[in-house]
Protein backbone atom coordinates (compact mmCIF):
# COMPACT_ATOMS: atom_id res chain seq x y z
CA UNK A 1 0.00 0.00 0.00
CA UNK A 2 1.06 3.61 -0.77
CA UNK A 3 1.90 5.68 2.35
CA UNK A 4 -0.61 8.66 0.72
CA UNK A 5 -2.86 5.93 0.23
CA UNK A 6 -6.54 6.20 2.94
CA UNK A 7 -7.29 2.81 4.74
CA UNK A 8 -10.59 0.94 4.14
CA UNK A 9 -12.93 2.18 6.81
CA UNK A 10 -14.04 0.40 9.40
CA UNK A 11 -17.79 1.96 9.18
CA UNK A 12 -18.42 2.96 12.91
CA UNK A 13 -15.50 4.44 15.44
CA UNK A 14 -15.55 4.70 19.21
CA UNK A 15 -14.49 8.24 20.65
CA UNK A 16 -13.46 9.09 23.22
CA UNK A 17 -13.16 12.92 24.93
CA UNK A 18 -11.66 13.36 28.13
CA UNK A 19 -11.10 17.08 29.71
CA UNK A 20 -7.68 18.42 30.73
CA UNK A 21 -6.59 20.26 33.63
CA UNK A 22 -6.76 23.60 31.40
CA UNK A 23 -10.55 23.35 30.16
CA UNK A 24 -9.65 21.61 26.73
CA UNK A 25 -10.97 18.36 25.43
CA UNK A 26 -8.76 15.84 24.54
CA UNK A 27 -10.22 12.98 21.90
CA UNK A 28 -9.39 10.01 20.52
CA UNK A 29 -10.17 6.98 18.80
CA UNK A 30 -8.08 3.79 19.39
CA UNK A 31 -8.27 0.03 18.23
CA UNK A 32 -7.68 0.97 14.65
CA UNK A 33 -4.22 0.42 12.65
CA UNK A 34 -3.93 3.87 14.20
CA UNK A 35 -4.44 5.96 17.65
CA UNK A 36 -5.89 9.00 15.90
CA UNK A 37 -6.33 12.02 18.59
CA UNK A 38 -7.16 15.73 18.72
CA UNK A 39 -8.26 18.58 20.96
CA UNK A 40 -10.30 21.79 21.29
CA UNK A 41 -11.43 24.17 23.87
CA UNK A 42 -15.10 22.87 23.49
CA UNK A 43 -16.98 19.41 22.76
CA UNK A 44 -17.92 20.70 19.98
CA UNK A 45 -15.22 21.61 18.13
CA UNK A 46 -13.56 18.51 19.39
CA UNK A 47 -15.80 16.70 17.50
CA UNK A 48 -15.54 17.90 14.87
CA UNK A 49 -11.72 17.47 14.79
CA UNK A 50 -11.39 14.38 15.25
CA UNK A 51 -13.41 13.43 12.56
CA UNK A 52 -11.23 15.92 10.40
CA UNK A 53 -8.52 13.70 12.12
CA UNK A 54 -10.15 10.51 11.08
CA UNK A 55 -10.35 11.58 7.18
CA UNK A 56 -6.49 11.33 7.32
CA UNK A 57 -6.38 7.96 7.74
CA UNK A 58 -9.74 6.36 6.56
CA UNK A 59 -11.77 6.95 3.37
CA UNK A 60 -15.10 6.97 5.23
CA UNK A 61 -14.81 9.20 7.73
CA UNK A 62 -17.42 11.95 5.90
CA UNK A 63 -20.11 8.85 6.22
CA UNK A 64 -18.94 6.92 9.21
CA UNK A 65 -20.78 6.80 12.44
CA UNK A 66 -18.83 7.83 15.25
CA UNK A 67 -19.88 6.90 19.10
CA UNK A 68 -18.77 9.68 21.59
CA UNK A 69 -17.77 8.52 25.04
CA UNK A 70 -17.47 11.10 27.33
CA UNK A 71 -15.61 10.42 30.48
CA UNK A 72 -16.55 12.41 33.24
CA UNK A 73 -16.16 12.25 37.22
CA UNK A 74 -18.51 9.68 38.55
CA UNK A 75 -20.55 12.66 40.58
CA UNK A 76 -20.76 14.64 37.08
CA UNK A 77 -21.96 11.22 35.59
CA UNK A 78 -24.88 10.80 37.70
CA UNK A 79 -26.08 14.56 37.36
CA UNK A 80 -26.05 14.31 33.77
CA UNK A 81 -28.14 10.96 33.62
CA UNK A 82 -30.47 12.55 35.77
CA UNK A 83 -30.99 15.55 34.22
CA UNK A 84 -31.48 13.28 30.65
CA UNK A 85 -33.95 11.08 32.76
CA UNK A 86 -36.01 14.43 33.59
CA UNK A 87 -35.31 15.42 30.45
CA UNK A 88 -37.12 12.57 28.75
CA UNK A 89 -39.56 12.29 31.11
CA UNK A 90 -40.77 15.87 29.86
CA UNK A 91 -40.87 14.89 26.25
CA UNK A 92 -43.24 12.36 27.35
CA UNK A 93 -45.56 14.22 29.47
CA UNK A 94 -44.99 17.07 26.97
CA UNK A 95 -46.51 14.55 24.01
CA UNK A 96 -49.37 13.34 26.62
CA UNK A 97 -50.27 17.44 27.10
CA UNK A 98 -50.50 18.29 23.83
CA UNK A 99 -52.44 14.75 23.25
CA UNK A 100 -55.14 15.43 26.06
CA UNK A 101 -55.25 19.42 25.33
CA UNK A 102 -56.46 18.65 21.54
CA UNK A 103 -59.04 16.15 22.81
CA UNK A 104 -59.96 18.59 25.40
CA UNK A 105 -60.45 21.50 22.74
CA UNK A 106 -62.57 19.10 20.16
CA UNK A 107 -65.04 17.90 23.47
CA UNK A 108 -65.59 21.21 24.34
CA UNK A 109 -65.79 22.41 20.96
CA UNK A 110 -68.68 19.68 20.42
CA UNK A 111 -70.37 21.04 23.14
CA UNK A 112 -70.81 24.55 21.82
CA UNK A 113 -67.97 26.19 23.97
CA UNK A 114 -66.47 29.14 22.53
CA UNK A 115 -63.05 29.34 21.77
CA UNK A 116 -62.39 32.32 24.19
CA UNK A 117 -64.35 30.44 26.79
CA UNK A 118 -62.03 27.37 26.46
CA UNK A 119 -58.73 29.17 26.11
CA UNK A 120 -59.98 30.48 29.85
CA UNK A 121 -61.11 26.83 30.98
CA UNK A 122 -57.85 25.50 29.85
CA UNK A 123 -55.56 28.49 30.59
CA UNK A 124 -54.12 29.35 27.22
CA UNK A 125 -54.47 31.95 24.76
CA UNK A 126 -57.11 32.04 22.36
CA UNK A 127 -55.03 31.87 19.10
CA UNK A 128 -53.16 28.80 20.73
CA UNK A 129 -56.42 26.99 20.99
CA UNK A 130 -57.37 28.27 17.71
CA UNK A 131 -53.70 26.32 16.36
CA UNK A 132 -54.83 23.74 18.69
CA UNK A 133 -58.34 23.27 17.12
CA UNK A 134 -56.93 23.78 13.67
CA UNK A 135 -54.61 20.86 14.36
CA UNK A 136 -51.21 22.98 13.69
CA UNK A 137 -48.36 23.42 15.84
Amino acid sequence: MRDDALLRGKGTYTAVYSREVDGAWVVYIRGHRHEIHSFARSLRRARENIRDALSLWYDDADSATIVDRVELAPALKEELAATEELARQHTTLSRELASRRRRAVQSLQRSGIGTRDIAELLELSQQRVSQIARGTR
